[in-house]
């Protein structure tokens, strides 16, 4: 190899590393929401064991969907590894509905449903617990909610590093 192919060779090799580096930066703006979302796969998953431990079928069956749902929201977010659109619809609606079910459920904790849904809620400090723990969901959905808002509308950190780091190739 001459001195004329080998720079050309290192060259090609730093664009291609430079692509790869923007397209893992695209994957890591949806970084926070894959956790969380990921968490509630997690806590749905407990919930289940512990329904089904219970035998309470409400409790199953709400559980069993809410992880489904979860999962396929999951399956959703490792799509942005080859693909570049925005929007993740699947999960935006997930975390709305996992809003909606978990303020259900912290409803439900105070009514005399709460030996349906969580039979395992035996005294105040447990009620107390899964209070907590459900209004602490919520929460993390809306921040999930509100950083897809910031990745439609390019407002997050991530895309202005992206966009400097395109025009400064290595």
């Amino acid at each position: 190899m001459n001195q004329k192919e080998v720079e050309r060779e290192k060259a090609e090799v730093a664009r291609t590393k430079h692509r790869e580096s923007i397209k893992y930066m695209y994957f890591s703006r949806y970084l926070m929401i894959r956790y969380i979302v990921t968490i509630f796969l997690f806590c749905n998953l407990m919930w289940f064991i512990i329904s089904a431990y219970y035998g309470s079928r409400f409790g199953i069956f709400a559980a069993l969907i809410m992880g489904v749902y979860s999962a396929v929201a999951s399956f959703e977010q490792l799509s942005k590894m080859h693909n570049r659109k925005r929007d993740i619809p699947i999960t935006r609606i997930y975390l709305y509905v996992q809003m909606i079910v978990n303020a259900l459920l912290t409803i439900g904790l105070f009514t005399p449903l709460k030996k349906m849904i969580f039979p395992f809620v035996i005294n105040n400090d447990i009620l107390c617990f899964m209070a907590a723990f459900l209004l602490i969901g919520i929460v993390l959905a809306a921040l999930c909610e509100f950083r897809i808002h910031q990745i439609l509308n390019d407002k997050d950190r991530y895309y202005r590093v992206i966009e400097v780091f395109k025009k400064h190739q290595q």
